[in-house]
């Protein structure tokens, strides 16, 4: 039951984290006529990586929420 929780917090932190800039670069203010170009980035290709953590972060949710409708879902203490 403890694994669930964690999977279910710690996904959206790993998310935040990889996928979400924290800014915007800043635009440059330099008008000089350039041929368009393809914008190069820096960061990797992350849509696969988001759409497979969202749908694992989804499903530990939903059944965490049917485990706790059918009152089935209990942590227990070990000391």
């Amino acid at each position: 039951m403890v694994f669930q929780l964690v999977v279910v917090l710690v996904i959206p932190i790993i998310l935040g984290i990889v996928v979400v800039q924290p800014f915007d670069p800043p635009e440059e203010t330099l008008e000089i006529e350039r041929i368009p170009e393809k914008p190069i980035t820096s960061t990797p290709e992350t849509g696969f990586f988001y759409f497979f953590l969202t749908i694992l972060w989804l499903f530990f949710l939903i059944r965490i929420l049917l485990q706790i409708k059918k009152r089935t879902f209990k942590l227990q203490r070990k000391f």
